[in-house]
């Protein structure tokens, strides 16, 4: 790992910006809400979150009574930290590093979570092993991951040339399996179940989101009223949660490989199923 593959002053100001169509816009809003009610339900301590951005999801944890950390090796990303946990009049303990050499000590954290990043990191394995060092022996690793193999992105690939050909595409849509230039590898459900390696157990994993970014889904939505467009979206996200295979983004939760299976006490899809 070198540091010219790391990016130290990361900025998404061109992330979600011009014309987001309603598909998009749901999935960043129900991953946000999947992540948060994932960690929420685990017994309540020290969170650190890891590749934080703007920190949303810390604020509202922190809010929870979270005693809540924040990482990122972008000196930018950390200043909007500080400023949507001051609007909030949250407490946010900010850290500049990165995740592939977290400075916290052995156990020392209660849950480590991920969101839309690991597949932003120069190494991913190092960081699930940080992860599983920092965390306590009870402690848990939620990681939320875009799918490019999911059920828009394979239905994509088949429809491009018909798209392409017909102009059905909108202009705010774009080949969703095509994997963006910042992203250090493809994200998909084979690779979420392998993340582990020796030191974390896959848990419980679900999906969020079906179909984001398929070619005339969006359009359809916005052309549709907006209570029956709320519907469509609510119902493809209920069938990916127990399909993460299928589905636009996956949540997967991780306990030490040390530690004796128990019950979960998160909702999602236990790891025997999800194994399936």
């Amino acid at each position: 790992m070198t540091i010219h593959q790391i990016d130290t002053d990361y900025q998404f100001d061109h992330v979600m910006t011009g014309d987001i169509l309603p598909d998009l816009d749901f999935l960043w809003n129900r991953m946000t809400d999947a992540t948060v009610a994932t960690v929420a339900g685990l017994p309540k301590g020290r969170v650190l979150d890891v590749g934080s951005g703007a920190s949303k999801e810390l604020v509202r944890l922190a809010g929870m009574g979270w005693e809540a950390w924040a990482v990122d090796p972008s000196a930018h990303m950390l200043g909007m930290s500080q400023m949507t946990g001051d609007d909030a009049r949250a407490s946010i303990k900010l850290v500049r590093a990165i995740g592939e050499r977290l400075p916290f000590a052995d156990g020392s954290l209660d849950v480590v979570y991920c969101q839309a990043a690991l597949d932003h990191f120069a190494d991913r394995h190092a960081f699930m092993r940080e992860a599983a060092r920092v965390i306590k022996t009870t402690g848990r690793v939620v990681i939320s991951l875009n799918n490019f193999e999911g059920l828009a992105c394979k239905l994509g690939r088949t429809l491009h040339p018909l798209a392409k050909a017909t102009r059905l595409h909108h202009c705010a849509e774009w080949p969703c399996w095509n994997i963006p230039p910042d992203h250090t590898f493809k994200g998909d459900w084979p690779l979420v179940k392998t993340l582990g390696g020796d030191s974390l157990v896959l848990e419980e994993a679900y999906g969020v989101a079906l179909l984001t970014m398929l070619y005339g889904w969006g359009h359809l939505l916005r052309l549709l009223p907006q209570s029956i467009a709320a519907r469509l979206l609510h119902t493809a996200d209920r069938i990916a949660y127990s399909r993460p295979a299928l589905s636009d983004v996956i949540v997967s939760v991780w306990r030490p490989a040390s530690q004796p299976e128990v019950a979960v006490s998160a909702s999602g899809v236990s790891a025997s199923v999800a194994a399936s």
